[in-house]
């Protein structure tokens, strides 16, 4: 049975101004642990390019299965 994990990111980006803003997303991962599941993030933000971020959370989530629909 899958288990999910829900990571929680947080994204620095500086604006036209010169003033840093922070961004929080949440992803929900498949993974056996909370360490994969924070470990899985990473690398998969770090594969797109991106820099500035810090996991700010990772837990357990309540979900139970993810419905996909036809195409």
């Amino acid at each position: 049975m899958a288990q999910f994990f829900q990571v929680k990111v947080q994204f620095r980006t500086e604006d036209d101004k010169g003033k840093i803003k922070k961004e929080n997303v949440s992803y929900l991962v498949d993974a056996m642990s909370v360490t994969e599941a924070e470990a899985r993030t990473v690398q998969y933000l770090t594969e797109r390019g991106e820099e500035a971020f810090e996991v700010k959370a990772a837990s357990e989530s309540a979900i139970a299965s993810i419905i996909v629909g036809a195409e």
